[in-house]
């Protein structure tokens, strides 16, 4: 099975710096910009999602509704693509959350109040995609979630480690592939943004 880990576009939040988590704020109109060039990337590359499955939140289901409607397939949502759940940082910009708490960025089992750590975050999403072929029977899958828990996954894969999680930066309306089967999940390519390199910065 093919799996395209999609990061939503950009919204408000994201380019005012603002953590989000759980929360939600609208798309910007990059944003619009970005969904448009990610669908005529899958495109170009040949790639055609046979499902959706999505976060709940609205910035992630807008875009998932966008692919699927483009691809003429189904849609779905699942809890576990959820962002890390930031608890009582969200809505904070994030300079402030790293000056009062140093270990935000560094340390994946840090929990911020009434929230989840990176490490738990992980696990959530790397176990959905363990048991993704178990559950879904199209050879190609579109997941659309949220910027530190996949590349927090994707370090996981690529390391057995989550200590170099910022290295696997992946921008708004970017996607990992992943091959999955009954055994093994692994990173064919990551962080993959070259359609949005045409946008305006």
């Amino acid at each position: 099975m093919k799996v395209l880990l999609i990061r939503h576009p950009q919204t408000e939040w994201n380019r005012a710096g603002i953590i989000q988590g759980r929360l939600d704020s609208p798309w910007t109109s990059r944003g619009q910009e970005e969904c448009n060039a990610l669908i005529c990337g899958l495109q170009a590359e040949g790639i055609t999602p046979g499902a959706v499955i999505s976060s709940p939140a609205g910035r992630a289901q807008q875009m998932a509704a966008r692919i699927a409607g483009h691809f003429a397939c189904d849609c779905q949502l699942h809890d576990a693509l959820q962002e890390q759940h930031f608890g009582e940082l969200e809505g904070r910009s994030l300079s402030e959350i790293q000056r009062e708490y140093p270990l935000f960025i560094d340390d994946e089992h840090f929990c911020p109040p009434e929230g989840e750590s990176l490490a738990q975050a992980a696990q959530r999403l790397l176990a959905f995609l363990h048991r993704l072929p178990g559950v879904c029977s199209q050879e190609t899958v579109a997941l659309i979630s949220h910027g530190h828990v996949i590349q927090a996954v994707i370090a996981q894969l690529m390391e057995n480690s989550l200590s170099n999680t910022a290295r696997y930066h992946h921008p708004n309306a970017s996607f990992s592939l992943l091959a999955i089967d009954a055994k093994s999940c692994r990173v064919v390519r990551w962080g993959i943004a070259s359609h949005l390199l045409k946008l305006p910065a």
